[in-house]
């Protein structure tokens, strides 16, 4: 299966108890199958899977999968702390009918990069999932080189990687030692999705897109055609709302505006905080600026 387009990963709707709100998270799953985007990635970094427990994980799975209902790739991420857990997630996703997993290397101890190597040999030996690297630093405190992922795309069910260190010199060298090779290349950073997919990049895995899909499917649309001039005005728009956001805190102000789009409920999991009063008013005002409500 051949992923590429506008992949959200889906922000996690939760009760004050943290878990799953099944019935919100499956409104925000059919919000963006109607926004037209090309997959959803459950489980990602914006979808709080550190902070899930176990039951909560496999809850998200198993309500995002079966209200698609096959009309997109569902994407399930993996990551873990050790290679044993990432191996039982993949088996777990591929027990409950997704389309392919998401892997960032294990976090916590420093590695070798044959660790990391060996890490992702032994994921792919043991599921026949297709499989994203997902390459991360500032979470898990490891970075690829070009060497190891050219290595790893020779492995026949590692199929691509989500890029989301915001280096563009390092993407662009990625994009081009990848180009002709059954191997995609997702932009993760927000800022830099439309300069990447006009340089030959396959698609898009952006927090983002879970408040505003038909923005970056728009997006993603216009560089199809080579329309640059529509494409960099869609990032403008984008970067502009993204600044604000993350000038409040990411994440809770993402969940409170879903909250205002009816999508969700504002709760994150601890130890995030709460936004405070001020701050909940200065999300309003951002996506009122931005016509985003």
């Amino acid at each position: 299966m051949q992923f590429c387009g506008i992949v959200p990963p889906i922000a996690t709707p939760i009760n004050e108890q943290e878990m799953v709100d099944e019935k919100a998270l499956r409104a925000l799953t059919r919000y963006l199958l109607n926004s037209k985007v090309h997959g959803i990635f459950v489980l990602g970094s914006t979808g709080e899977f550190a902070h899930l427990t176990d039951r909560e994980r496999l809850r998200a799975i198993k309500t995002v999968i079966s209200e698609v209902k096959g009309k997109v790739p569902v994407l399930v991420g993996v990551t873990e702390s050790g290679t044993k857990r990432a191996i039982f997630w993949a088996k777990e996703a591929k027990r409950l009918g997704a389309s392919g997993i998401v892997a960032a290397p294990p976090f916590y101890y420093p590695l070798s990069e044959k660790e990391i190597e060996l890490h992702y040999i032994a994921l792919a030996s043991e599921t026949d999932l297709p499989i994203l690297l997902y390459h991360i630093p500032s979470t898990t405190k490891i970075r690829f080189s070009l060497e190891l992922v050219e290595r790893l795309s020779g492995i026949e069910n590692i199929v691509g990687i989500k890029d989301s260190t915001g280096d563009l010199n390092f993407f662009f060298s990625l994009v081009d030692r990848m180009r002709g090779r059954n191997f995609v290349v997702f932009q993760g950073h927000d800022a830099l999705l439309a300069s990447s997919l006009l340089y030959g990049a396959h698609g898009g895995i952006n927090s983002l897109a879970n408040l505003v899909p038909n923005w970056f499917v728009s997006l993603y649309d216009a560089t199809q055609k080579n329309d640059a001039t529509t494409a960099y005005a869609w990032q403008q728009r984008i970067n502009e709302l993204a600044r604000k956001l993350e000038e409040i805190s990411f994440l809770p102000a993402l969940k409170l505006a879903l909250h205002y789009k009816g999508l969700a409920q504002p709760f994150v999991t601890s130890p995030f905080k709460p936004l405070t009063g001020v701050q909940k008013r200065k999300v309003v005002l951002s996506l009122k600026d931005a016509e985003a409500l």
